[in-house]
């Protein structure tokens, strides 16, 4: 297992939930992270709970929905903390709607954060990534919806998802020529306040909306610890496992067979 002491992390949308577990893991292995969130407050008081590790820490706003912002906080990142070895692009959000059903804005703002977020979030660091040697690695928090058919209820962010899978597979490929590692973290329903994202919602999509506390009741009494999945996900980085999955229960696990048999159903040749 790769030993990251004296490393350097950054880690998106760390204020909480599954972010908040992969930074304080991190910090615990020995590197310097930096935590960003779109809530100022929420990656700072994370910042604060990694320096109890006794590494070197940071929080600040990022809303990777705007490549500048992305930009600029790669630069505050690097002048604090110095050159990075591991990126996180953890930040995302879901919509419980449909392409056909969901306001224009929601999605676009969904995609922006979800797909966009992502990958301005690695572009933001390649260069000084491929420029070092010895380990680096670039983590991705995608879902279980990313290898399973998608829910009725939830179509466009399963989409989203997919399109996650499909950027660290690229990244997989595209960097193993520089050495960098890719991770790709799969988790199932977790205990997180992904139900309430609205209430960090930009103005440019529409301004904070909040849910009633009654609207989370799923995910806190079907969903896994943050805690866990975080674990899984940095500890398959330090292996070097490209996936990283954690179905809830086994009929999420079996969903992912379900798929597979169908596509492989679905197979012909020329001449077949």
């Amino acid at each position: 297992m790769q030993d990251l002491k004296g490393k350097t992390a950054v880690v998106t949308g760390g204020g909480d939930g599954i972010g908040r577990t992969l930074t304080l893991e991190l910090a615990k292995a020995g590197a310097d992270v930096a935590v960003t969130d779109i809530r100022a407050d929420a990656a700072e008081t994370v910042a604060g709970e990694a320096a109890a590790f006794g590494v070197k820490s940071m929080g600040l706003a990022c809303d990777v929905s705007d490549e500048t912002a992305i930009s600029e906080m790669a630069s505050q990142v690097t002048a604090e903390l110095g050159s990075v070895q591991i990126v996180w692009a953890n930040a995302g959000l879901g919509i419980g709607q449909g392409f056909t059903t969901a306001k224009r804005d929601n999605l676009r703002w969904m995609y922006q954060v979800n797909v966009d977020g992502v990958i301005d979030t690695v572009r933001a660091f390649s260069d000084s990534l491929k420029e070092q040697d010895e380990f680096r690695a670039i983590g991705v928090t995608a879902s279980m919806a990313s290898l399973t058919h998608p829910d009725a209820g939830t179509p466009s962010y399963s989409a989203s998802k997919y399109a996650v899978m499909g950027i660290a597979e690229g990244l997989r490929t595209e960097l193993a020529p520089d050495g960098i590692g890719v991770t790709v973290l799969c988790p199932g329903l977790v205990n997180t306040r992904i139900w309430d994202g609205a209430r960090a919602r930009p103005e440019k999509f529409g301004g904070p909306r909040f849910a009633p506390e009654d609207a989370g009741a799923h995910w806190r009494d079907a969903g896994m610890s943050a805690e866990e999945v975080g674990r899984w996900g940095v500890e398959a980085l330090r292996e070097g496992r490209f996936f990283a999955v954690m179905p809830n229960n086994e009929a999420s696990r079996e969903a992912v067979a379900v798929r597979q048999a169908e596509i492989l159903a679905g197979i012909r040749y020329p001449g077949d």
